[in-house]
């Protein structure tokens, strides 16, 4: 690990909820199934920015899962119609579940959002 990251890790004294082998399978899972394309936020361990939802690449957000806190999907996809009448709005939580359940990743309901847990401080207790 990135002895920065260590060294975050370490004074948060965060415990690591997601591993390596658990990101691979989940961005391997969306990359794959693209015609889902949820949008998503993150926020990492080294930063206090909390980036807008909107569509990742997949590979990128393996490569920064050792510094991934969290990651919020939405669970309803918006197309754009015009800009007279509203967005369609697509419910895409099953399949956002079925892929959460296939591959027995940890997850927590935050507000309306699904969010995956990177890493966890000792004062956070989602219910899974």
């Amino acid at each position: 690990m990135n002895p920065k990251l260590l060294k975050i890790r370490n004074e948060r004294q965060l415990v690591s909820v997601m591993n390596s082998t658990k990101w691979k399978e989940l961005c391997n899972a969306f990359e794959v199934e693209n015609e889902i394309n949820p949008n998503v936020r993150y926020k990492r361990i080294d930063s206090s920015v909390i980036y807008g939802f909107s569509p990742v690449w997949w590979n990128e957000m393996f490569d920064e899962s050792p510094a991934i806190e969290w990651v919020d999907f939405e669970l309803v996809r918006r197309e754009f119609r015009g800009h007279l009448i509203s967005d369609k709005e697509i419910d895409i939580s099953e399949e956002i579940f079925r892929i959460m359940a296939r591959f027995n990743i940890p997850y927590s309901i935050e507000q309306s959002y699904l969010r995956i847990w990177g890493y966890l401080n000792q004062n956070e207790r989602p219910a899974w």
